[in-house]
């Protein structure tokens, strides 16, 4: 008899074991940041001025292009006094927008042996 009291008893003892674990649910995890709206992006690259290697890169986004642009020389300034020992600097600003005749289609691409369904 006392086997299947322990048995019986298994489930309530796992059960208030259990309830002490903090359970996480999907929205308490840690959120990505929003970035709609961003139209360009920094990148600055320290590389090896030997063998040409990229080391690092930062990537900073911004609204538009000419204010990336304009953010260009500040953030050389900035970054050089970091780069390592030997290490040379250089930026570059890269739009994000796409061309305007990649949002639709005119007219619909069918190669000559294709069938529609």
């Amino acid at each position: 008899m006392k086997p299947f009291a322990a048995l019986a008893l298994l489930p309530v003892l796992l059960g208030s074991a259990l309830a002490d674990v903090p359970q996480f649910s999907p929205s308490d995890t840690q959120k990505q940041p929003r970035t709609l709206g961003q139209k360009a992006v920094l990148h600055i690259y320290y590389y090896a001025p030997k063998t040409l290697e990229i080391t690092y890169v930062d990537s900073y986004l911004f609204k538009d292009e000419d204010s990336c642009h304009s953010a260009i020389s500040r953030a050389l300034q900035i970054a050089i006094p970091y780069a390592g020992e030997g290490d040379m600097v250089s930026a570059q600003c890269v739009g994000m927008t796409p061309p305007a005749g990649s949002l639709k289609p005119e007219q619909k691409r069918q190669s000559p042996g294709s069938t529609e369904l």
